[in-house]
């Protein structure tokens, strides 16, 4: 007889008072059984079928909250085309006023070359009559 057998043979059932502490160890044991088994078949049953990581409703946006994002992205494409607006037509107000600045300094920069010019031909026409008078 092989020897799992004359195991078998020997093992007595088990105990008849259920306050004993065999039948106490054999409940423990029948638990962490089932225990061992329930996290088994879970590991089976994930591994058979797994779950989508991450889910797909922190993945991808609803219908609804895209048009919320396109709503707010429009907002905000509006303001900054309105600053963009506001800062364009200051800066074309200060380019006026550097050039009716730059168009005066010229203006006055003209009358000052016209006077320099004038006072030059002033002096080099007495120049010119004082050579003619010493030619002679």
């Amino acid at each position: 007889m092989p020897f799992s057998a004359f195991l078998l043979a020997t093992a007595d059932g088990p105990p008849s008072d259920p306050t004993s502490y065999i039948a106490i160890g054999w409940i423990i044991v029948a638990i962490a059984g089932l225990v061992g088994m329930a996290n088994q078949g879970m590991d089976l049953w994930r591994k058979t079928f797994p779950t989508k990581s991450p889910p797909d409703h922190e993945t991808y946006a609803t219908k609804a909250e895209l048009a919320k994002l396109e709503l707010g992205h429009k907002e905000e494409m509006r303001r900054i085309e309105d600053r963009f607006e506001q800062w364009m037509t200051q800066q074309a107000a200060q380019h006026r006023e550097s050039m009716d600045k730059t168009e005066e300094a010229i203006e006055k920069f003209s009358e000052w070359q016209l006077a320099i010019e004038r006072a030059l031909g002033h002096v080099e026409t007495k120049a010119d009559l004082g050579l003619q008078k010493r030619a002679k």
